[in-house]
């Protein structure tokens, strides 16, 4: 059981220090761009939490989200970095 739990928290540990987090625009200055991508959401939470995934998946460190617009749902754009 102890090793159960051991091996949850030690994921739960290493997928965090992989996920990619936002960053300021002076910040990003200091980082390699990889790319731009775009998303669409319901509400402005889900819509930085696709960013983050996409961002994630495509091997960003961090990302920064360049535009929103809000209507009947929020779509943006965000810059991707290493």
């Amino acid at each position: 059981m102890k090793n159960i739990i051991l091996a949850a928290v030690l994921a739960c540990i290493s997928s965090a220090a992989l996920a990619a987090m936002p960053v300021s625009s002076t910040d990003a200055q200091k980082l390699q761009k990889i790319g731009v991508i775009s998303s669409q959401a319901g509400t402005l939470s889900d819509f930085e939490r696709m960013i983050a995934t996409d961002a994630q998946r495509q091997g960003a460190s961090a990302y920064r989200i360049t535009s929103a617009t809000v209507n009947n749902h929020v779509y943006g754009t965000a810059e991707l970095y290493k």
